[in-house]
């Protein structure tokens, strides 16, 4: 009761005269701090965000003590860009919280203040009372055009007494209101971001149940001085899936007659299919969620299509290979990742061995076959002089072998891992939400149609006459097309509607 007491004391009309209030309730305000964020976009996308300057520095990067002071390589966690969104999202909550007491403080019977100032006049049916056109008039706009009496309550609608505001469409205000709201929404989502979320990344092979412990945490617990938790589940790899599109090569003839004919259609195009004409197609991972030892959820994920449980997402990020060789008859293998170096004991240089091709390939005529594994092979040595040289071996399939130097390469085992990345962030549903309303009330506004008439029926010389002003917003809003509509309807108006009939 002391709290509610005191904010009872508090005198709002002051605050909202401050002048600090009403320069944050300036739209001008609001284009200036945009002004200044846009800045700090343009310069993420020129600096890489998130990356060390050591590596900045090796790659070549430039203007070096600049970027350190300024802290470029992460801008948006600067105190500079955190400053001006706190200043946005002030700003644009006084804005709403301005435009929703505006709205609310609106007198219905002062109309908003506006004024009657007619635009068109119609005569109508010179015997009609004018009792009866003020109900046949109504009976028009709420009726046959759709219109409601603004604010929806006749007795309100009224300007001076005797003009009268009628309107149809989604409320121009109330759009402005929803999308301002909107962003305030999006700011919080944002927030909520910024103080919890967390992502990082497990590797998972087939058969695998792995604990699930994040080697990162929260701003927001890391400012308390927590240490990173292990979740309450595991999740297990069942099975990795690699997909392939078959893409053939254009057998193009060295000569210019033959070119000819197969342009004019009278030779057949000829294709063949080479080793580098496997492209990835898709990466699946199909996944268990464990909860002590019981599966409380499966599904199969690829790229755009993770898993989501208990507010952390699972997405498939990428794969790693790994094979193991065999020396001649060595028993003992040889492992090594794919793309990475081997030294094979008797043969002079390295082994470099390229992206495994296994799982599914979908070929061009729409068939599908189990790709036998296999890799290609390549040799890299370095002269007297330290220059590198590479020498591609060749294919070596599953269980197959390539002779080098004397020595039997056989490829024994490959093993494919699911790389997943994941993320909690619980200003995700909100950024969500919050945009498709924007988006929502932003489309309405621009697009939709809204209309506002204020009419008044007056006689003159004993005729009645319809006078009234119509105001248009959207694209879709046809001023022309309404006022032929209405002039058909009141060029055909006969019988006078019974006034105590309810519209």
């Amino acid at each position: 009761m002391i709290i509610l007491t005191k904010i009872k004391s508090i005198n709002w009309q002051a605050i909202r005269e401050n002048k600090l209030y009403r320069r944050f309730a300036s739209l001008k305000t609001s284009v200036i701090l945009l002004g200044i964020l846009i800045g700090f976009y343009i310069v993420g996308t020129i600096f890489p965000q998130g990356g060390q300057i050591d590596d900045y520095i090796k790659a070549g990067g430039r203007f070096t003590p600049f970027v350190i002071f300024f802290n470029l390589l992460n801008i948006f966690t600067a105190p500079g860009f955190l400053l001006i969104a706190l200043l946005l999202f002030i700003n644009l909550f006084i804005c709403t919280v301005e435009r929703f007491l505006l709205l609310l403080n609106q007198r219905a019977n002062r109309a908003d203040g506006l004024e009657f100032i007619p635009a068109y006049t119609f005569p109508l049916d010179i015997n009609r009372q004018l009792e009866d056109a003020h109900g046949s008039i109504k009976e028009i706009f709420i009726k046959d055009l759709g219109f409601k009496a603004y604010p929806y309550h006749e007795e309100t609608a009224l300007i001076d007494g005797s003009a009268r505001i009628v309107e149809k469409g989604w409320s121009y205000k109330w759009l402005t209101w929803g999308y301002h709201l909107a962003i305030l929404f999006c700011f919080f989502g944002f927030l909520l971001t910024y103080l919890f979320s967390f992502e990082d990344e497990i590797i998972l092979y087939p058969g695998e149940a792995a604990a699930i412990k994040p080697a990162t945490i929260s701003r927001w617990n890391k400012s308390w001085g927590h240490q990173p938790q292990e979740l309450d589940f595991k999740l297990q790899l069942d099975e990795f899936i690699t997909e392939y599109n078959q893409f053939p090569v254009l057998d193009y003839p060295n000569d210019k007659l033959s070119r000819l004919a197969m342009a004019m259609g009278w030779n057949e195009p000829k294709y063949f299919v080479k080793n580098e004409s496997y492209f990835p197609k898709d990466w699946k991972s199909r996944l268990k969620v464990i909860e002590g030892n019981k599966t409380v959820l499966e599904k199969t994920i690829e790229v755009n299509d993770p898993l989501y449980y208990h507010g952390t997402t699972f997405y498939q990020a990428a794969y790693k290979q790994n094979l193991k060789i065999q020396v001649d008859d060595n028993p003992i293998l040889l492992e090594t990742d794919t793309d990475n170096e081997l030294m094979i004991p008797g043969i002079e240089g390295m082994f470099r061995f390229g992206t495994i091709k296994t799982g599914t390939l979908f070929k061009k005529d729409g068939s599908q076959e189990k790709i036998k594994s296999f890799v290609d092979a390549t040799l890299v040595k370095k002269d007297s002089a330290g220059k590198t040289e590479t020498e591609k071996i060749g294919k070596l399939e599953q269980d197959g072998s390539l002779i080098v130097d004397n020595k039997k390469i056989i490829l024994k085992e490959v093993k494919e891992a699911s790389i997943l990345s994941y993320r909690s962030d619980p200003g995700v549903p909100i950024l969500w939400w919050a945009g498709v309303m924007a988006l929502l009330a932003m489309s309405l506004r621009v697009f939709g149609a809204w209309y506002r008439i204020i009419y008044r029926i007056e006689e003159r010389e004993d005729t009645p006459y319809l006078s009234f002003t119509i105001k248009t917003k959207g694209l879709m809003a046809d001023e022309e097309k309404l006022i032929r509509r209405l002039k058909h309807l009141l060029e055909n108006m006969t019988e006078p509607i019974d006034l105590d009939t309810p519209v």
